[in-house]
């Protein structure tokens, strides 16, 4: 059965300090969880699979095709999608201008607050209306896999109850990739398997009921 993202050996050295420790992961469809304490390594993987950080060692497959050596730009294009933590946005552009690389009508029907703010600059958005966009531009996108760095940050919690609503419809067609540890228990209750990572290596990969214990003693 060919996964619809796999890493082979995948490791990380930066400044003499091994970042993740030779893992190998494969997600399928659905919501993949990925948890661990600070410092772990979550988000350090997100960015190897983008493209905008390069393993030290390991391989990276799509569908079977091997993107190791492919760029950000090219993943994109292949439907990989990330929203990072804390993304800046280009200030000077309004929130309309933000979402033109994304299907616009589809980012204002997920999030209807943007549309009542769409000639607003991006310089002049709190930090939650930021957020709106990040996270509208990565859901309108066209993407095979959707990954999100912390994406219930500065979020109210009505925007973060519609988020999880936009997860569980989104994950019959896609595969996402979560890292987060607000709203942790609640993207564990819709999540399909789960990923602990602690100091760069994995101390659990599987289905959600295997992991909850580990995850309930450490995490939650």
């Amino acid at each position: 059965m060919v996964r619809l993202l796999e890493v082979l050996e995948l490791s990380l050295i930066l400044n003499s300090k091994k970042i993740l420790d030779s893992i190998s992961l494969s997600f399928d469809r659905g919501i993949n969880l990925i948890a661990g304490p600070n410092g772990s390594g979550k988000t350090t993987l997100l960015r190897i699979l983008v493209g905008l950080l390069k393993p030290s060692s390991g391989r990276i497959l799509l569908d079977g095709l091997d993107i190791t050596l492919k760029r950000a730009h090219e993943r994109v294009k292949l439907g990989i999608i990330m929203a990072p933590e804390r993304m800046k946005l280009p200030l000077s552009l309004t929130v309309d201008e933000n979402l033109r690389f994304c299907d616009r009508d589809k980012a204002y029907e997920y999030f209807p607050e943007l549309k009542k703010i769409s000639g607003k600059k991006a310089k002049d958005l709190s930090g939650g209306e930021r957020q709106m966009v990040i996270l509208a531009r990565a859901f309108a996108a066209s993407s095979k896999y959707l990954l999100l760095d912390e994406p219930f940050q500065g979020l109210h919690e009505k925007i973060k109850e519609r988020v999880l609503e936009l997860l569980e419809e989104e994950k019959r067609k896609k595969g996402i990739l979560v890292v987060t540890h607000d709203e942790l228990e609640k993207v564990f209750s819709i999540s399909d398997s789960i990923y602990i990572l602690v100091n760069g290596k994995i101390l659990y990969a599987g289905e959600k009921k295997g992991g909850e214990k580990i995850l309930r003693k450490f995490f939650i």
